[in-house]
């Protein structure tokens, strides 16, 4: 490419000292923000357009999961062509000028409502800008032998095949790939393998045996749902510097099964205790991953508790759907209590034996009082305004909702005559019903009103207006596959 990443970069450091902003993100955010990293960079807001390449189920690639947004693709470009090229090189412009319109709007709402912890990027503050990727995170294969009820066909071949009813999907990657990651390898600092189950897809152990070989030291993060251990999986551990984050939603047996489908959570637990000393013995990471829902919320300080007693990290992924599980859409009543409930826990000196006490309760504090707290607020503005919650709606309530929350938008931003406006509210409309009807053509259950209800009128109007009907589809498909995790 023209400049390398670092020049890139370089040039935007003057620029920054002077005047930290940007469209829609204030000075003052980036500086709070920028303080409450943990390794603060005052040249870039996000490191992961010049550190990361992610590649989904289909071989899309994107800087993160949150900007699978019209991506380069393999094998329609090999992973050298994706990583020089105008998509990627753009959205680095665009982040350099702290312009997180485009593409990172996730992001960017955190930012605005200082929610910081949940701020994606913040994942790829380890990774220095580089010519090459420092870290790379593989979705090769959708393969799963659970049904996790939170979870898709997109990330579980057997929610495909017996949930949605729906053929296989065919995964893109293949020998080249491996070959084309000989490239890659070694410049890497890390690689980051989900799933489906990693442990279950052949193509990992072939790109092991290339780390193996180019740099065997590198790590490498599975993301596992903990019932896979085989002596495969045992003697790939021995080899290489493999670090394990670990999916548990509950440590009660029975709502623990009611969520992971056909695990067993008694041998995932001795498969926990072969991790955690794996990890304790090779001075390696182990990461408790947890989904908060509805009928688990009331674990979340015994989550604490668990991974204090065991001097592990925990993580509280963010559920939005299905609209049942999730606990954002709940009245605020209820919301109210769960509020209530959680934010009086006091952790006594009993419960912070380990060094990572502190820091798993700080990601706890960030769950209830960010998380929880500006749902509830979302709530009571909601029923304040006459609104139900988004799963006590209809799709047809839903979209006529939607529509006027959009409708309001504009009426209220927009300088113009009656006309222009009733044409842009128009124009929305119709943009959505064709979005609508090209997702529905591939998923009849799909609620799409009620599912996009909840986004912040200006975040979704400003997405609406800048790119096509198809490209959105693609957007919204992406969407509905990328929010849970392992």
């Amino acid at each position: 490419m023209k400049e390398t990443l670092l020049h890139l970069v370089s040039k935007a450091v003057g620029a920054f000292r002077n005047h930290p902003s940007g469209p829609e993100l204030s000075s003052d955010t980036i500086i709070a923000y920028n303080a409450a990293r943990s390794k603060p960079n005052a040249t870039h807001i996000c490191h992961a357009p010049f550190s990361n390449m992610y590649f989904n189920v289909h071989g899309d690639c994107a800087p993160c999961w949150l900007t699978f947004i019209e991506p380069d693709s393999y094998p329609k470009k090999s992973i050298r062509e994706i990583w020089f090229g105008e998509k990627y090189q753009s959205l680095r412009k665009n982040l350099l000028a702290y312009n997180l319109t485009d593409k990172c709007n996730v992001c960017l709402k955190n930012l605005q409502s200082g929610n910081y912890t949940s701020v994606l990027a913040r994942a790829y503050d380890v990774n220095t800008p580089a010519d090459y990727p420092s870290m790379l995170e593989l979705e090769l294969n959708n393969t799963c032998n659970l049904e996790c009820v939170m979870c898709i066909g997109e990330l579980s071949s057997s929610i495909r095949k017996n949930r949605e009813k729906l053929p296989a999907i065919r995964s893109p990657y293949d020998e080249a790939f491996v070959t084309q990651l000989e490239e890659f390898i070694p410049h890497l600092k890390e690689i980051r393998f989900n799933g489906g189950e990693p442990f279950l897809i052949g193509l990992v152990f072939k790109i092991f045996e290339k780390i193996e070989k180019l740099n065997p030291s590198l790590k490498i993060v599975i993301a596992t749902n903990g019932t896979v251990l085989n002596y495969k999986v045992k003697e790939w551990l021995n080899k290489l510097n493999i670090h394990i984050n670990l999916s548990i939603d509950s440590l009660t047996p029975e709502i623990y099964e009611t969520i992971r489908v056909n695990a067993k959570f008694d041998r995932m637990m001795e498969h926990f205790a072969f991790y955690h000393q794996y990890c304790k013995e090779n001075n390696r990471t182990l990461c408790i991953m947890v989904n908060p829902m509805r009928n688990n919320w009331h674990e979340m300080p015994e989550f604490i508790r668990f991974v204090n007693k065991h001097n592990i990290n925990v993580w509280f992924n963010t559920i939005h759907r299905p609209v049942e599980w999730a606990i954002w859409p709940l009245p605020s009543a209820e919301l109210s209590n769960i509020y209530k409930t959680l934010s009086e826990i006091v952790f006594t000196k009993q419960d912070r034996p380990s060094p990572l006490s502190a820091y798993n309760i700080s990601i706890y504090k960030n769950l209830v009082d960010v998380q929880f707290k500006n749902w509830l607020k979302e709530a009571q503005e909601r029923e304040a305004g006459g609104e139900a919650a988004p799963d006590m709606l209809s799709e047809v309530e839903a979209e006529k909702v939607l529509l006027k929350k959009l409708s309001d938008y504009i009426y209220l931003h927009f300088n113009e005559g009656e006309e222009q406006k009733k044409y842009h509210v128009q124009q929305i409309n119709e943009k959505l019903k064709l979005i609508e009807k090209g997702l529905l053509e591939k998923n009849i259950n799909l609620r799409f009103y009620t599912s996009i209800l909840s986004s912040p009128p200006d975040v979704l109007y400003n997405r609406l207006n800048s790119s096509s009907a198809q490209q959105l589809q693609k957007e919204f498909e992406h969407w509905f596959s990328q929010e849970v995790s392992v």
